[in-house]
C-alpha cells in the first residue's frame, strides 16, 4: 500500500520498535508531539496486509479505535486518522457507525471509532467481534474496559475465513501517574496491590526519550525550539510528563517525603556494597514485614541495596523464604547490624514471642531495636540524608531495583486528604507505608545509633570502618 512509504521512522527507533512488536499487549508513552499516535494509525492498515487472504482473496480485518470522550475522539483522534488517509484515499468514511472502510490492495478492513462517554457506545463496543483494538491516550482508559476489550479481540475473522493472523491491542499514551492502574500495566505490576508481578502484568511497554535529549523522536517533524518553548513558564510537573516524558507525581495524597527525587536520589545503575563495611538490615513487623538492607560508605553516603516486601507472610517466613537466601546469595561474608520497629521486641497477645526472638532462633545475633518509634523522629532520619549533600554528591541513594522504596518516597507513602483538602493525621497504611518504615529504621541507624547503652561505641566502630575503607579508596 503507497500509503504506508509516507512514514518515516528513521529518528524514531523506539516507535519502530514498538510496531515491529507482534505482543498481544503494549503500549508506547512520550512526550507531547513524540509521534506516538501517528505509529498507532499506521498500525492498522499494516496489520490488515498481514492478514492471510481468505477464501475469497481478500485480507479481512477488523478494528477498534477507542478514546474517552466523543470531542477527543473527533477533533484529535479521528483528525490525526484523516490528516493520513483522507476520506477517499485507501477508503470511505460512514458517519453512520463511524466506521471507515478500507478497500485497497486486496484489503477488506473496518476501522470502527468509539467513544467512551455514552452508556449505548460502551455497550455497543464491548460486544463487537474485532481483530483488534487501538486505544488513544490511554492512560483516561479504565480497567474495566480494557478487561472487556480484551475478551472481545480475537474474534474477527471467523474460523470460516481462516482466524485472525494477528490480534491484540496497541495503545499510546502521554505519562500517567505513578500507582494508576496504567502505570502499574506499563511497569509489569500487579494492578491491585501494586507489587512487581510474577509473571509481569501482561503487557509490554514502550518508552520514548525526552524531548529535550539528543535521543528525541519525532523532533525533525517538529518546528524549531518546540520542546524548550514547551517548557518555558510551565510548572515542574509539567514539565516532568510532556516534555521529558516521565510518570506524573501520584495525586492520591501528599507525600511524607516531598524532598524527595527520583532524578537526584535514585541511582543510575546497580549499587555494589563494601565488603569492608558492614550491612544495615532493618525491619518493620505485623502481617505484612517489609525490610531494607543499607549500607553507609565511606564518603557518609546512606546506600539503600536491597528491599524485601511481603503480603500476608509471618516475620519467621520472610526471614527464612526472602531473607535468608538475598543475604546468601549477594551478601556473604558481610558483618551484619539488625534493626527495626522498637515494638518488635514485645511479645504479641497471644504468643510471648517478640521478633527479637525469631531473629535469634533463625541464627540472627545482637538485634537491637531503634532507639525510637516516634514518628517525627523517623521520617525526620530519612530527610536529613534526603536533604544532605556530601562531596561525591547526594547522601542518599536507592539502588534501582529498590522499585516499591522508590515508588513509596515518590508519594506512594502518603497522607490522605479529603474532597475538601482536609489532611489526615498520619499516613496512610498501605503496600508503601510498610517499606517506607522500614527504610525509616534503618536511616535512624546511620543518624543516631541503637537505643543501647553502647550506642556510642557502636558509631565510633561505624566511623572508624569508614574511615579506614576510605584510606585505602584514596590509595588506589
Amino acid at each position: 500500500m503507497d500509503a504506508l512509504g509516507q512514514l518515516d521512522l528513521t529518528s524514531s527507533p523506539v516507535a519502530s520498535e514498538f510496531m515491529q512488536s507482534d505482543e498481544r499487549r503494549r503500549v508506547i508513552m512520550g512526550p507531547f508531539g513524540s509521534g506516538k499516535s501517528t505509529a498507532c494509525v499506521f498500525e492498522v492498515p499494516r496489520r490488515g496486509l498481514m492478514q492471510a487472504v481468505s477464501d475469497q482473496g481478500v485480507r479481512k480485518t477488523r478494528f477498534a479505535v477507542v478514546r474517552n470522550t466523543v470531542p477527543q475522539l473527533r477533533d484529535t483522534t479521528m483528525k490525526t486518522w484523516f490528516d493520513w488517509f483522507p476520506n477517499g484515499s485507501i477508503g470511505y468514511y460512514k458517519e453512520t457507525g463511524k466506521t471507515y472502510y478500507i478497500k485497497a490492495d486486496g484489503l477488506d478492513c473496518e476501522v470502527m471509532f468509539r467513544a467512551l462517554d455514552d452508556a449505548a457506545d460502551i455497550k455497543n463496543l464491548l460486544s463487537l467481534e474485532l481483530t483488534g483494538a487501538w486505544l488513544n491516550e490511554c492512560r483516561e482508559i479504565p480497567q474495566e474496559i480494557v478487561d472487556a476489550l480484551d475478551g472481545r479481540i480475537g474474534r474477527y475473522p471467523s474460523k470460516r475465513d481462516g482466524w485472525p493472523s494477528w490480534l491484540g491491542i496497541w495503545a499510546d499514551t502521554n505519562p500517567p501517574e505513578e500507582d494508576s492502574y496504567w502505570y502499574r500495566l506499563m511497569e509489569g505490576l500487579d494492578v491491585e496491590t501494586g507489587e512487581v508481578a510474577k509473571n509481569g502484568s501482561g503487557w509490554s511497554a514502550w518508552k520514548q526519550p525526552s524531548g529535550l535529549s539528543d535521543q528525541a523522536e519525532n523532533r525533525k517533524n517538529l518546528v524549531p525550539g518546540y520542546y524548550e518553548n514547551l517548557a518555558q513558564g510551565k510548572d515542574k510537573e509539567f514539565v516532568k510528563m510532556y516534555v521529558h516524558g516521565e510518570y506524573g507525581t501520584s495525586k492520591s495524597g501528599k507525600p511524607v517525603h516531598p524532598v524527595f527525587d527520583r532524578s537526584v536520589h535514585v541511582a543510575k545503575g546497580p549499587l555494589i556494597p563494601n565488603k569492608h563495611l558492614p550491612i544495615v538490615i532493618s525491619a518493620d513487623y505485623g502481617l505484612t514485614p517489609a525490610i531494607t538492607i543499607k549500607q553507609q560508605d565511606s564518603w557518609g553516603r546512606v546506600l539503600t541495596l536491597d528491599e524485601i516486601t511481603t503480603e500476608r507472610m509471618g516475620l519467621q517466613r520472610c526471614i527464612r523464604t526472602k531473607l535468608k537466601p538475598l543475604l546468601n546469595s549477594k551478601y556473604a561474608g558481610f558483618r551484619m547490624i539488625l534493626t527495626g520497629d522498637p515494638a518488635g521486641s514485645s511479645g504479641s497477645q497471644t504468643d510471648e514471642k517478640t521478633c527479637k526472638d525469631i531473629f535469634r532462633e533463625e541464627g540472627f545475633r545482637g538485634y537491637k531495636p531503634a532507639y525510637s518509634n516516634n514518628f517525627i523522629r523517623r521520617t525526620g532520619a530519612t530527610d536529613l540524608f534526603l536533604t544532605t549533600l556530601t562531596e561525591k554528591g547526594p547522601a542518599y541513594l536507592i539502588d534501582p531495583g529498590c522499585q516499591n522504596l522508590v515508588r513509596g518516597l515518590n508519594g506512594g507513602y502518603h497522607y490522605k486528604v479529603t474532597k475538601l483538602g482536609i489532611q489526615s493525621a498520619s499516613p496512610e497504611k498501605n503496600m508503601s507505608s510498610h517499606i517506607c518504615e522500614a527504610n525509616h529504621y534503618g536511616d535512624m541507624y546511620f543518624e543516631k545509633g541503637f537505643n543501647s547503652e553502647d550506642a556510642e561505641k557502636e558509631r565510633s566502630r561505624l566511623l572508624n570502618l569508614q574511615q579506614s575503607s576510605r584510606r585505602a579508596y584514596t590509595r588506589r
